[in-house]
């Protein structure tokens, strides 16, 4: 039987422990979550004991034949893990685990974990036994366009709500590595109480203790004061923030500035559009500044600017990251 990561949990639960679990994939925080559940489910069973076997080129598989014939002294069913990494069972090892999977009168549970396994491997008769007596969980990348809500229902499970902006910020800095994910969820869960995270509380807590912060930056910016802002810049890159942090602020500033000039260049009002915007009343004189001094077009060739910038700093186009925020900084503070 086959299940996804997200439904392992819940065929724990109502169907029990089956004997053998194959779980691989190439994402390796949701290959240990769910080894970590069947653990627990086959500790809350009474399965006290365990072997590790760790498959490598020189591996005798008939020395788990060996260990699984030989009865436990001290438990009447034990969690055999067969760890195979990039390996698949060569032909003695497919023999032996369809000798083992045959027996009705195993009591063992078997984890088993791999790497990613082609379509041969899956059509494999090992592969095939086991998923016709247990179960074989397929782990996959999390796709970018499906991060924001991984984190969002992870956070939730933390206790906390996330905001829009706040998970894009997270999963900006992760770059699609679930693990640096779930590490700046669980930093974020000890700094706050049950409730709602913004950008402010997630950009807090990577900056730390910096003298200077993101969004300072950008108001200064949008303020004309250039001069101000390169140095604030040089602050933040001097006390460690990352420059992906910044060039993500500074295209979710252009983007948001692009939308509200375009509807100025309609006819409407600046204040009517800081106002449909909900621009907070302390950023009001900076954006609606640059809203008057920087025409439309200007406006979105620095937006295209800043995703160009976004794939230098993570090292898709050739450039410097830092000199290229110092150039959008002083290109968005100029009044003409």
């Amino acid at each position: 039987m086959h299940v996804t990561p997200d439904k392992l949990s819940a065929q724990l639960e109502n169907t029990g422990l089956a004997q053998v679990y194959l779980i691989f994939g190439d994402e390796p925080l949701q290959c240990a979550e769910c080894s970590d559940l069947v653990r627990a489910a086959a500790r809350a069973s009474g399965t006290s004991e365990r072997l590790l076997f760790d498959v490598d080129a020189k591996f005798d598989w008939h020395q788990l034949l060996s260990e699984t014939n030989e009865m436990s002294l001290f438990a009447e069913r034990r969690l055999i893990e067969i760890r195979l990494g990039g390996r698949k069972p060569d032909k003695t090892g497919s023999a032996i685990l369809l000798d083992l999977l045959s027996r009705e009168d195993l009591a063992d549970i078997f984890l088993i974990s791999a790497d990613r396994l082609d379509k041969n491997a899956q059509k494999g008769k090992w592969f095939k036994a086991i998923d016709s007596v247990g179960v074989t969980v397929q782990v996959r990348q999390i796709a970018l366009s499906e991060l924001d809500r991984w984190i969002v229902r992870r956070a939730e499970k933390l206790g906390m709500r996330l905001t829009t902006g706040a998970a894009e910020i997270i999963a900006v800095r992760a770059e699609g590595n679930l693990l640096a994910a779930a590490q700046e969820l669980d930093k974020l869960s000890l700094l706050v109480d049950q409730g709602e995270v913004d950008v402010d509380l997630v950009l807090g807590s990577i900056v730390d203790s910096a003298r200077y912060d993101v969004f300072g930056l950008i108001d200064i910016t949008l303020s004309g004061d250039g001069a101000k802002a390169v140095r604030m810049l040089r602050g933040l890159r001097e006390e460690g923030t990352e420059a992906v942090v910044i060039g993500w602020a500074l295209n979710r500033e252009l983007r948001k500035l692009a939308y509200m000039a375009v509807d100025v260049a309609a006819g409407k009002s600046v204040q009517s559009v800081l106002n449909a915007h909900n621009v907070w009343s302390s950023r009001a004189r900076p954006v609606k500044r640059t809203l008057e001094h920087i025409s439309t077009g200007r406006m979105t060739r620095m937006f295209r600017d800043s995703i160009r910038l976004d794939r230098i700093i993570k090292g898709a186009l050739p450039g410097n990251a830092w000199d290229e925020l110092e150039w959008m900084c002083l290109e968005l503070a100029r009044k003409v």
